[in-house]
């Protein structure tokens, strides 16, 4: 497994050199003083892991993982830190594990042990089938977003944050990823709508509004017919489902709305506020919070869209002002 390192202090360097030197399989491919220097080179390197200082000049290890986790999704994150506070800003940004510096150095050889034990799991054959399957699925979705005349969040990004509210509110690693992917194929179904309806500047008629609503059933059908990605049907079915049932196209209501499709859908809302559309300008984002806000408990989970302001509100980096 190939790691880098990255912090501003030399004496921290050496020591995580050290700490890794006797675990097999683990080589050190590079190190950085700061979080630029760190950030190219990842995206140069594309390491299997990284350990990265929480305090780094020029970008802090916090923004960095946000970075990593946005454009190396294949790549561990463990931050370094001796701030307990930000485990969960951490974890929501996408670090895998955080480890005090103040910890004896066998805690941080367990993390990297741990991680390296789930990589040799996965061949090198299925890594670079993981990979470019994440890529695909990215694409295809800046694909879906460009059918209609404004991107809004941009994707991945939107989707990095599906994964981290997935996280906050307590689920696992494996269906925070499902749920990175249904918010990134949510619309999938719209391949099968004219442009025309999409960019339409005037209100839609009703078959056109049928229409525009036929893109989850169409979804399903898609996602259905693809193996490795019929565990996103539900999720992507259920994302304009609503809290009290007035939603499409089952009307679920309450917690019989998978919770992956309240968060994908509350983010949709989001991104639908935000976002220029032929038939509007877009909203600031501090608008788009009040009108979730008023909608918590009538059209979304009230936990979903208070974890989502926060989220929001406690670091403005993924999403737009």
């Amino acid at each position: 497994m190939r790691v880098l390192i990255a912090d501003d202090h030399e004496m921290v360097r050496e020591g995580v050199k050290a700490a890794l030197r006797f675990e097999e399989g683990i080589e050190v491919v590079g190190e950085a003083k700061d979080g630029l220097d760190a950030l190219r080179l990842a995206l140069e390197l594309k390491p299997d892991a990284m350990v990265i200082d929480n305090h780094m000049p020029g970008l802090s290890g916090i923004a960095l993982a946000r970075h990593i986790a946005r454009d190396l999704p294949n790549t561990a994150i463990v931050l370094l830190t001796l701030d307990e506070q930000v485990r969960e800003v951490a974890l929501a940004a996408g670090v895998q594990v955080v480890v005090s510096k103040d910890a004896p150095s066998g805690e941080l050889a367990r993390a990297i042990r741990r991680i390296a034990e789930r990589w040799k799991r996965r061949s090198p054959g299925r890594r670079e089938r993981d990979r470019l399957y994440a890529e695909s699925v990215r694409a295809l979705s800046g694909a879906i977003e460009a059918k209609e005349t404004g991107l809004g969040v941009a994707p991945p990004r939107l989707a990095g944050v599906a994964r981290q509210l997935a996280l906050r509110l307590g689920r696992d690693a494996d269906e925070a990823e499902r749920i990175e992917l249904a918010m990134l194929l949510r619309d999938i179904g719209k391949v099968a709508i004219p442009d025309t309806t999409l960019t339409k500047r005037a209100p839609l008629d009703p078959s056109e509004l049928e229409q525009v609503r036929r893109h989850v059933t169409l979804g399903t059908e898609i996602l259905a017919a693809a193996p490795a990605l019929r565990d996103l049907v539900p999720l992507v079915r259920h994302h304009h489902e609503r809290y009290d049932g007035s939603g499409y196209p089952d009307g679920l209501r309450g917690d019989d709305i998978p919770l992956g499709a309240q968060i994908v859908g509350v983010l949709d809302a989001f991104n639908g506020i935000v976002s220029a559309r032929s038939y509007k300008s877009p909203f600031p984002a501090e608008f788009a919070l009040e009108q979730l806000l008023l909608g918590a408990g009538r059209e979304f989970a009230a936990p979903v869209v208070e974890a989502f302001v926060e989220v929001y509100r406690s670091d403005h980096a993924p999403l737009p002002a």
